[in-house]
């Protein structure tokens, strides 16, 4: 039985590491897409950038919220229940 559980557990990981690489993934890729857009926009036109920066917000924002919560998603994962524990003395 300590095989399947040991096995289970790392599968359990697994998935857990690969939603952070994807959420990390999300995140990075999402903020330097709205990061060019948004310096893009300022170098053209210095009075749009407000406009523009709340299209990037919610084209860019949404994306990065969801990496975020794949992150984390994949971290509760990979860390496992951990079961409190006396403090040791």
């Amino acid at each position: 039985m300590t095989n399947e559980e040991g096995g289970a557990r790392l599968v359990t990981k697994m998935f857990g590491a690969l939603l952070m690489v994807v959420g990390g993934l999300m995140i990075g890729l999402c903020g330097l897409c709205s990061a060019v857009f948004l310096i893009s926009m300022a170098g053209s036109d210095p009075g749009g950038v407000g406009g523009m920066g709340i299209v990037a917000l919610i084209f860019g924002g949404i994306p990065i919220a969801a990496g975020v919560g794949l992150f984390i998603a994949g971290r509760k994962l990979w860390r496992g229940s951990q079961s409190p524990s006396s403090p040791r003395e």
